[in-house]
């Protein structure tokens, strides 16, 4: 705006003396010198503000960069700070773990001159001898291992053939005792009552609650002789019906009444 305020007052100059000079022929002469003079120096006026109007942007530029500059040195110098902090804190963390580590290379060094101790009491002195040892226990240990595992085998063997046999030996006086209680059961005897000679049949005195059962087979006694068996056809409340077996009397003889009556093989116990 400046510099076209210069420029128009310039003009209206020149067109000042331009026209004053129109009013004698013989002033045309130095009204051009003069209006020359004043284009030259309009000129020279117009690079100096351009001069100026360059050197106040580059001053305006040059601030700003300066600006963001500074910005930037107060970035740096926080993060410089930060950085510094940061190496401050990690020398620290440094040296309390080197005091740490000293600690433990001091306990491990105790602890070495503990085990060289001991290996002189357990009569080693090197590594590789305890290695030697080691491997001799444990080629021992091996040995025993298999040893106790063969005894722990048989022992397992002979420990279910032992509950076999004492399961069969239980089982054996168990048949047992139910023989001898059915031996002592069949030990009883019991007296025919009457004889049917036509039709073949016997009663007896017992009944329900004895030793007979249907499935039972009889005989009959005299004086110590057997003289006949019998077969259960009826066993009532208080005496039993039995049919003479065929060909079992001997010729010549016959039950009657009196004969005793007692199985004729002991009863096996229920499976």
């Amino acid at each position: 705006m400046k510099t076209v305020l210069v420029v128009l007052l310039i003009l209206a100059a020149g067109a000042g003396a331009w026209f004053s000079g129109l009013s004698g022929l013989f002033g045309i002469n130095g009204q051009y010198q003069d209006f020359k003079e004043m284009i030259s120096y309009r000129k020279t006026l117009d690079k100096e503000i351009r001069t100026w109007t360059g050197l106040r942007n580059d001053m305006i530029k040059n601030r700003g960069l300066a600006a963001e500059e500074n910005l930037s040195l107060i970035s740096n110098k926080a993060s410089v700070t930060q950085q510094r902090d940061e190496q401050l804190s990690k020398e620290t963390e440094l040296k309390e773990e080197e005091v740490q580590l000293n600690a433990d290379l001091s306990k491990i060094n105790q602890q070495i001159e503990e085990l060289k101790s001991k290996l002189n009491d357990f009569g080693v002195s090197s590594v590789q001898e305890i290695q030697e040892k080691m491997e001799s226990l444990e080629a021992s240990n091996k040995k025993l291992q298999e040893d106790i595992d063969q005894i722990k085998s048989a022992t397992e063997v002979a420990a279910k053939k032992r509950a076999e046999q004492a399961s069969e030996l239980a089982s054996r006086q168990k048949e047992q005792a139910e023989y001898r209680a059915a031996l002592a059961k069949n030990g009883e005897e019991y007296s025919v009552l009457s004889v049917d000679p036509q039709w073949g049949f016997v009663v007896i005195g017992a009944g329900q609650g004895s030793s007979i059962d249907p499935n039972t087979v009889l005989l009959v006694t005299r004086d110590g002789r057997s003289i006949g068996k019998l077969k259960v056809t009826s066993l009532e409340k208080n005496q039993t019906v039995a049919d003479i077996i065929k060909d079992s009397v001997p010729s010549g003889m016959s039950i009657q009444p009196g004969d005793r009556v007692q199985l004729l093989r002991p009863r096996q116990s229920a499976k």
